[in-house]
């Protein structure tokens, strides 16, 4: 359907069908001589030079003059309409009228301020405004008396880019230990041409207490409502921030709240080492450091040590909740025999066992009888022992390893002549 012919409709169906809506009054009245109060018998002439002068991002100005018809009118109506819908309307007073009249199909219906016979029969200006950017409008003007619409003028503009609006409801889920999708509602209003700007904020350390900037990314694309980011710590946790840009601005930033990415297999431990301890009789200090913070990789609760040698033996040390906070080195004491060699390893557990970290070391007799008298050993400084148990266990481990030696090696009892072929056999 032509344009002309829809808003013509309308403003019919705004003066006809819906009926008179009485706004506003006003004293106002004329004594010009070229008033007149004479019902019309002909329909208001159009108004002539319809043209939109200045448009920005949320207005639209016009201008115009005055029919130059002899047929009255006692009022101006400007509908604007954004495709088959009519968003508002403003009606203008022309004396010696002293009331307003209006359809009320629009979303939004306003008066304008009174004017003079002088100005309704000159030239007239006015800012459609509260419009949306980066949008097309149809917008009419008329000239009426009373019910009687005149034939109209109408105009399309479209406004200018504008700054759009944040985007919302941010989220962000964990895909896997490296990855998390963070996804978005996008704008409801099109401000223009635009993309986003997310920022990647991760956590100072794993106790979250705060956080800092990682990470930019530019998405281009105005409806583009996800983004997948990589390469990021495991079981760590991210916030993320995001705008919405065009060439005329920048939105408000909206943050989402905190995501962790999931474990995965801590890292190995650090520092791995073994020292003599000289009040620890058949026994060796083993200590080692936590993964680095980043390469922990979920919630360290407990270590397992296992060695092999003269004494094999399994023991697990620590019993942390949540986590180990890791703020202090790690020991347990292992039963060893003299001059033996151990294989050790060390791995910490978390959701998932983590890597092994392994060494070797020979138990030498004279360093563990030596004794430096100069040298005073803290045994309840927390540095220098997890698990006490552990010490006493290898004590115990180490006297049962001796009692089921002295059984397997006593000799057994033999008849007196076995015993003698068998001295005899000895020479």
């Amino acid at each position: 359907m032509d344009i002309h012919v829809l808003t013509r409709w309308c403003f019919m169906f705004a003066a006809i069908s819906i009926g008179p809506v009485l706004l506003t009054s006003t004293t106002e009245s004329s004594t010009s001589e070229e008033a007149t109060t004479t019902t019309p018998s002909a329909v208001p002439g159009k108004v002539n030079n319809l043209e939109t002068t200045l448009t920005t991002s949320t207005s639209i100005g016009l201008s115009w003059s005055a029919s130059s018809s002899d047929v009255p009118f006692t009022q101006y109506v400007i509908f604007t309409s954004r495709g088959d819908r009519c968003v508002q309307a403003v009606y203008f007073l022309c004396p010696p009228n002293s009331e307003y009249y209006a359809g009320a199909h629009c979303n939004y219906n306003t008066v304008g301020t009174s004017l003079t016979y002088a100005e309704c029969h000159g030239n007239m200006a006015y800012n459609v405004t509260k419009l949306e950017s980066n949008t097309d409008y149809t917008v009419s003007v008329a000239a009426t008396y009373k019910f009687i619409i005149g034939e109209n003028s109408t105009v399309t503009a479209k406004t200018q880019i504008g700054i759009p609006a944040s985007p919302t409801n941010i989220r962000g889920t964990a895909l896997n230990h490296s990855t998390i999708l963070i996804e978005w509602d996008v704008p409801s209003h099109n401000a223009g041409p635009m993309w986003y700007n997310l920022t990647l904020l991760m956590a100072f350390d794993r106790a979250a207490d705060g956080y800092l900037t990682a990470n930019e990314y530019k998405i281009e694309g105005q409806n583009s409502s996800s983004y997948v980011a990589t390469d990021l710590l495991s079981s760590w946790q991210y916030m993320f921030a995001i705008t919405a840009s065009t060439k005329a601005g920048t939105s408000r930033m909206t943050t989402s709240k905190p995501v962790r990415t999931l474990p995965s297999t801590p890292g190995e431990v650090l520092n791995i080492n073994v020292k003599y301890d000289h009040n620890q009789y058949l026994a060796v200090k083993l200590t080692w450091d936590c993964p680095l913070m980043t390469m922990r990789n979920g919630r360290i609760t407990s270590y397992t040590i296992s060695y092999t040698g003269n004494i094999s033996m399994t023991l697990t040390a620590g019993s942390f909740y949540p986590e180990d906070p890791c703020t202090d080195p790690h020991a347990v004491y292992l039963p060893v025999i003299p001059d033996g060699t151990y294989a050790v390893q060390i791995w910490a557990n978390a959701e998932f066992q983590g890597y092994k970290t392994s060494m070797i070391f020979e138990t030498d007799r004279e360093k563990m009888y030596y004794k430096d008298f100069n040298t005073t050993v803290s045994t309840t400084d927390p540095q220098h022992l997890i698990d006490v148990s552990a010490a006493c266990g290898s004590i115990i481990a180490i006297l049962i390893v001796v009692v089921i030696a002295l059984v397997l090696t006593r000799p057994r009892s033999v008849s007196p002549k076995k015993r003698l072929t068998s001295d005899q056999g000895s020479f």
